[in-house]
């Protein structure tokens, strides 16, 4: 096993992840159950930590694909800042997880404050995240990429890359 098959296999962790915590938390402010919404925190929560191993693994997983044919740098560059964004989303929203399932653990009256705060981060980082697994989906797979990928990629041919 390399990076590159460990990142592949952890990426799609808190993707999946934080959209299926985002639903249950939704679904426990719908139906005001709590253990949902504790599950649905939690959720959040776990999704946080493997975006951030995702992340931690996308540099040597760079490393494993360079030199492929198919492989465009300026692809892998744009996916690198669009992770970085996306987990800088995610981990606070799962910061946010975390003393959400605190408060109610307590029962701290400003429960369904900290409640909705969580879900509307966890919706902006679903987005972020079907986003980031969009552009890392693009490095590999051609089948996937449009005109304007096609466009990006021979605008960005001759970019510089920063060596670690």
């Amino acid at each position: 096993m390399n990076w590159a098959y460990l990142h592949l296999m952890i990426n799609h962790f808190p993707i999946i992840g934080v959209i299926i915590g985002t639903m249950l938390l939704v679904a426990g402010m719908v139906y005001k159950t709590n253990g949902v919404i504790l599950s649905g925190l939690g959720t959040v929560v776990f999704a946080a930590l493997s975006a951030i191993l995702a992340y931690l693994t996308g540099d040597p997983a760079e490393h494993a694909v360079k030199g492929i044919a198919e492989v465009h740098q300026s692809l892998i560059s744009l996916h690198e800042n669009i992770a970085t964004v996306a987990m800088y989303l995610l981990v606070p929203a799962g910061l946010m997880a975390i003393v959400t399932f605190y408060s109610i653990v307590k029962k701290v009256k400003t429960v369904h404050f900290l409640v909705v705060i969580t879900l509307v981060l966890s919706v902006i980082s679903s987005a972020a995240m079907v986003y980031t697994g969009r552009t890392g989906g693009h490095i590999r797979h051609s089948e996937f990429r449009n005109d304007s990928v096609e466009k990006y990629m021979f605008e960005h041919q001759n970019d510089t890359i920063d060596e670690d």
